[in-house]
């Protein structure tokens, strides 16, 4: 039986409340009869025991982003074996909209940073250090993650931020 199968792009919340784990499809379903219906950004529920090993494959996990002035967010990443931020990918979910902190080479467009503000109504400094964790018991040896601003990639190894 086929599972429900999801584009990254369209994740909202009510799926991570629905189901808290995803599971990356193209790495890990290669011997199912719908394999050929996935690409890199499909993901399925997870229907295994918790937690989820990170090693074991590429998850999606519900996760709570707290703000530096104390409010949080619900939002998603990807747990890593180590806290980088390039692979965990935090996203939060605000007033019905996704918002993200690494935006690769390009970097996060100001347009979507500034509606971000706007969404959550405070200034970067009431913002960040946005401490990301995951649900509790979801991830085997989790690890948190913190956000200090906007991040684009400058080369390989290193990234700048923006606010």
């Amino acid at each position: 039986m086929k599972p429900e199968l999801r584009q990254f792009d369209t994740l909202t919340l009510d799926d991570f409340v629905r189901c808290p784990v995803w599971l990356a499809c193209h790495v890990a379903d290669y011997d199912e009869p719908w394999y050929d219906e996935t690409d890199e950004e499909t993901f399925r529920p997870w229907p295994g025991s918790l937690p989820v090993d990170p090693s074991e494959g590429m998850f999606l996990v519900k996760a709570t982003a707290r703000l530096a002035d104390g409010s949080s967010y619900p939002g998603f990443l990807t747990p890593v074996p180590e806290p980088e931020l390039g692979q965990a990918q935090p996203q939060v979910f605000v007033g019905g909209k996704r918002f993200w902190f690494w935006g690769g080479m390009p970097g996060v467009p100001r347009q979507l940073r500034e509606e971000f503000y706007s969404a959550v109504g405070k200034l970067p400094g009431d913002v960040f250090p946005i401490q990301f964790t995951v649900e509790q018991g979801a991830v085997k040896e989790p690890h948190a993650i913190e956000v200090h601003g906007f991040y684009r990639s400058t080369g390989l190894t290193t990234s700048t931020m923006e606010r």
